[in-house]
């Protein structure tokens, strides 16, 4: 299966077989369109699109789009304390578009760098990717991140306010969990894979 988000809405392709859970909407692959994308979730938040070859109707869907690419990263401390940015009135995790000729990598140390001020990262493994989809200035992007976690010492944090980050702050298990009921579903994924391997 894969899922895209819309903000706080779902869009998933899955096999035939898929049994919906409560809340999720079924809809066949005619029904998702580029013109109703604005309208789709007016009635539901999680649609379901059912098909036998679930990743071609993905890759039909996603040609609708213009691509990107962004990387990011959870970062632990030695406390095991999280690093968390305030950014827009949500929780969210530091991250940003690929620039040309970088690896995702590297992209996630340069992003998390300039958005927290937090240097010296120890690569510890890769988490996994999301995507989700947005209306810039009437052009639809999907953005697919790639995730990784990091380990460092704690140090200080500086919050790129020319992005609109309000904060950037270490952040225990609890006030983690408490963070992630104000941030957007991607960022509640990923932590979650997070938390469920290590």
């Amino acid at each position: 299966m894969i899922t895209i988000y819309f903000t706080d809405n779902s869009l998933t392709f899955a096999p035939e077989d898929y049994t919906p859970k409560a809340g999720e909407t079924l809809l066949t692959e005619s029904e998702v369109t580029s013109a109703n994308l604005d309208n789709l979730f007016d009635f539901c938040n999680s649609i379901v699109v059912l098909s036998a070859d679930w990743n071609a109707a993905f890759r039909r869907f996603a040609s609708r789009f213009v691509a990107v690419e962004a990387a990011g990263g959870i970062v632990e401390n030695e406390l095991g304390e999280m690093l968390l940015i305030y950014r827009r009135e949500r929780w969210d995790l530091p991250k940003g578009h690929i620039d040309a000729g970088e690896d995702a990598l590297s992209a996630a140390i340069r992003e998390i760098a300039e958005e927290t001020g937090v240097v010296g990262l120890n690569f510890v493994a890769q988490i996994g990717n999301t995507l989700h989809a947005y209306n810039v200035y009437g052009k639809w992007e999907l953005k697919l991140t790639h995730w990784f976690a990091f380990s460092c010492h704690s140090s200080s944090t500086t919050p790129q306010t020319d992005e609109d980050i309000v904060l950037a702050v270490w952040a225990d298990r609890e006030k983690t969990i408490e963070c992630m009921t104000n941030s957007y579903p991607t960022i509640r994924e990923i932590v979650y894979e997070y938390e469920h391997r290590r």
